[in-house]
Formats: C-alpha cells, sequence, structure tokens
C-alpha cells in the first residue's frame, strides 16, 4: 500500500514540476514572439501553450486518480488517465496544425530572421530543451515502475518538446547567421515541416494507447500466455476453464478467472488451489487484480 502511495505521489510531484515550469516558461516565450518576425516563434507560443494546458488537465487527473476508487466510480479513475492522453494528443493535434499553418506562410512569403527576440527564443528553447530532456527520462523511469495511460502520455509530450526545443533553437541560431543568403531564408518554415513529422508520430502514439484504455482492451498477448501457464501448472487443481476475462483501467489490471472445481473436493481445498493460482499471476503482473470464480458454466449476461 505505501509503494503504491509513494508511485502515485512520485507522479503527482513530476506533474506539478513540468506545470511550474512550463508557466514560467511561457513568459519569455511570449516576449520573444513580441521582438522577433519568425514563425517558428510564433507556433511556438501556441505549442508551447497547448502543452501546458494538457499538463494543467493531467495533474489534475492525477490528482483525482491518487484518490483512489470509491463506491461510486470503481474503475472509472483508470478511464480518467486514458481521456488525460487523449486530450494530449488532441492538443499535440492542435499544434500540428498551426506549425503546419505557419509553414506554409513562410514557404509562400520567405524573410530573413530580425529581431532580439530571436536570441530570446534561442536561449529560452536552448533552457527547455534541458528541462524537457530530464523531464522526459524522469518519467521514461517512472513508467518503466509503473506505467499508465497518463505517465505514458507526458512521457510522449516531454520526448515531443524536447525535440521541438532542440530544433527551434537549432533553426533559429541558422537562419539567423545564414540571413545574409537567401535560401537561409527558406529554413525556418522547412525546420517547421520536419518538427511536425515528430508531432505526427506522438499523437498516433498517444491516441493508439488512450484508446485501448477507454475501449477495455484485453491484455498483451505475453501477459495473457503467462495466465494460461500458470493456470496449466495447477491443471490438477480445477477441472474446467469456462472463462478468462482481463481487461485495464489506468495503471491497474483485472483478471477474472471462471474455474469449475470437482464438487466432491472440500471447500477448504478449493480455497487452497485459488490463493496459489491467485498469487502465482500476481507474481509476474504488476498492480494486477484477480478473481477467481468457482462454477458449473460460462457466465451468462441476463
Amino acid at each position: 500500500m505505501g509503494s503504491k502511495s509513494m508511485t502515485i505521489k512520485q507522479k503527482e510531484k513530476a506533474i506539478l514540476q513540468g506545470l511550474i515550469f512550463g508557466a514560467l516558461a511561457m513568459v519569455p516565450i511570449i516576449i520573444s514572439s513580441i521582438y522577433s518576425n519568425s514563425l517558428m516563434v510564433l507556433a511556438d507560443i501556441f505549442q508551447s501553450g497547448s502543452e501546458l494546458l494538457a499538463v494543467i488537465f493531467s495533474y489534475f487527473a492525477i490528482r483525482k486518480v491518487s484518490k483512489g476508487a470509491d463506491m461510486v466510480y470503481n474503475y472509472g479513475y483508470g478511464k480518467l488517465e486514458g481521456f488525460s492522453s487523449l486530450l494530449m494528443a488532441l492538443v499535440i493535434g492542435i499544434s500540428l496544425i498551426i506549425v503546419l499553418f505557419n509553414a506554409y506562410r513562410g514557404l509562400m512569403n520567405p524573410e530573413p530572421l530580425f529581431g532580439i527576440g530571436v536570441l530570446i527564443a534561442i536561449g529560452v528553447n536552448s533552457i527547455t530543451a534541458s528541462v524537457s530532456f530530464w523531464q522526459w527520462l524522469n518519467y521514461r523511469k517512472i513508467d518503466k515502475e509503473s506505467p499508465s495511460p497518463i505517465i505514458t502520455g507526458q512521457l510522449n509530450l516531454y520526448r515531443s518538446k524536447y525535440i521541438s526545443d532542440v530544433g527551434v533553437a537549432l533553426t533559429l541560431a541558422l537562419g539567423l547567421l545564414l540571413r545574409k543568403y537567401a535560401f537561409a531564408y527558406y529554413i525556418d518554415p522547412l525546420g517547421a515541416l520536419i518538427l511536425s513529422g515528430f508531432l505526427i508520430r506522438s499523437i498516433y502514439t498517444l491516441f493508439s494507447q488512450s484508446m485501448d484504455n477507454l475501449m477495455d482492451r484485453t491484455l498483451e498477448e505475453s501477459l495473457q500466455l503467462g495466465i494460461l501457464r500458470v493456470l496449466g501448472q495447477h491443471f490438477k487443481d480445477y477441472r474446467n476453464i469456462h472463462d478468462i476475462r482481463s481487461r485495464r483501467s489506468g495503471q491497474n489490471i483485472f483478471v477474472d478467472l471462471y474455474l469449475e472445481f470437482d464438487p466432491d473436493k472440500a471447500m477448504g481445498e478449493v480455497q487452497k488451489a485459488i490463493t496459489q493460482i491467485n498469487a502465482d499471476i500476481l507474481g509476474f503482473i504488476k498492480n494486477c487484480q484477480v478473481n477467481i470464480v468457482p462454477c458449473t458454466g460460462k457466465p451468462r449476461i441476463s
């Protein structure tokens, strides 16, 4: 209980840190846009703002999840994580549209970069890239220890942000250094187009993972085979397997096994077998709740 609680607190702390830094970083980003003519800097405002909104939603979502399930919403808080990831995909999608639109404008009307705001933007994006890289590594560590849709969403968000920040800083630096040459006018919009490719990948990853969670997709094949392997090891303890059901709810996994036992066995023997099967499954699946239901046939929905 304590370990799980600490993990949730760790997630909440990581998201809060990103929220605070993201809010502070918006100030110089807006200033750099006012004092420069870069389309990438303008796109960076909308992208950073949309990412900040996604982090805000994620923070409130993880706080709600940390309170745990109650008698009204037993599984709903896990789905809240899926909705959060879906929102982040939508937010990155909005950023993508903005980036593509500005890239098109830049290609149609290329111009050299100028203004003190370009230098400010290079400095700000260099700092935010370092922070985003640290957050990316931090979320990757958390995701390995306790995976969940909301953490996977943050991991993808900061990976995209790191690539975006590095791309913006390098593009602006090149555009500024080579502004005397006509071909350099196209560096700004072309950099935006390259950036859009990484955003598309993040959108696809977040959308597919969140939909799997919201649609109650069954467990991946490796875990299903593990469950069958455990049941195979205990084949002498029960008579028949009538159904196996599994689902995810956020970071939690639920497995329902409908097993038929020998009616001549004492309830104490049946319970002993159930306890051992349960323990063996929990041994290789983290954050899992196993329900083993003794029955004489496949469960029916009335």
